[in-house]
């Protein structure tokens, strides 16, 4: 079965507040005080959001604040890390419904998309959820076998309804009429709801070298036209980080572009 979007909240009973109600009376003489939301109740509350966005543990710590730029080369980074800091700030009322990060692996795209997600549940009381795109589609194609216990529907649900979704590493699966269906539908879905969605990705909208794919032609360009409409572009150039440092493992695998895989990259994070 799938994560809810919500689940209820573990009762406190170390608050010496409210005793692990939830509550606290305005006034413990007067029989007749209105009751109220002890602060035990928000920090549960923000709990328990971050645990149903479903954050993997490796960027449990990230913030805007402690982003890199260390790997730099042209400006970009310090843009993009500009870029979500207002975005993250303005919202709900942000100029722009989403973000898409683009870039070379290792530059950060996934480091800035968790954290603006991170930022916003934590400040906002919003639900959110982060995907990643292959293991999204994995689950999906699953549901599809008789014996599955889950839906697709099931699965779907959350990805469709969370107020802000992080969808991680999109156009990394081969694309095939399947592939370039389902992500339309779920960005028309998000589009339609108007929810914010974050996206991150390896691949550009042009490129010089034609061996390499654009991302229009990872997930289709009717999704990438719908794109234009649901995030901002946000470029980032620059090295691999983790390779500067000494970071991390470095993975090839087919679905890179070449570029990518000619440098012996890991995937884009």
């Amino acid at each position: 079965m799938t994560t809810p979007l919500t689940t209820p909240l573990k009762k406190s009973t170390s608050c010496p507040r409210c005793a692990g109600t939830g509550w606290v009376t305005t006034d413990a003489e007067d029989p007749g005080a209105t009751l109220r939301r002890c602060s035990c109740y928000a920090s549960q509350d923000v709990e328990r959001r971050l645990k149903n966005s479903l954050i993997p543990s490796r960027y449990q710590r990230v913030e805007l604040s402690n982003f890199s730029l260390y790997s730099g080369i042209d400006g970009t980074l310090e843009e993009a890390q500009l870029t979500a800091e207002k975005f993250a700030k303005a919202y709900p009322d942000q100029k722009d419904p989403g973000l898409l990060f683009q870039g070379p692996s290792g530059v950060g795209k996934t480091h800035l998309a968790v954290a603006v997600l991170r930022e916003l549940v934590t400040s906002c009381g919003v639900t959110g959820r982060f995907v990643d795109y292959r293991d999204l589609l994995r689950s999906i194609q699953n549901s599809y076998n008789p014996v599955s216990e889950t839906s697709e529907l099931e699965i779907l649900h959350p990805v469709l309804h969370a107020d802000i979704l992080l969808l991680d590493e999109l156009g990394t699966r081969r694309p095939t009429d399947w592939v370039r269906d389902t992500v339309t539908q779920i960005l028309n879905d998000r589009y339609k709801r108007e929810r914010v969605t974050l996206i991150t990705t390896n691949y550009e909208d042009d490129d010089a070298d034609a061996s390499i794919p654009t991302l229009a032609e990872r997930i289709g360009p009717y999704a990438r036209s719908r794109l234009y409409e649901m995030c901002r572009k946000v470029p980032m150039h620059g090295k691999d980080f983790r390779q500067i440092t000494g970071r991390g493992t470095v993975h090839n695998t087919d679905d890179q572009p070449k570029s990518s895989r000619a440098a012996s990259r890991p995937h884009a994070h």
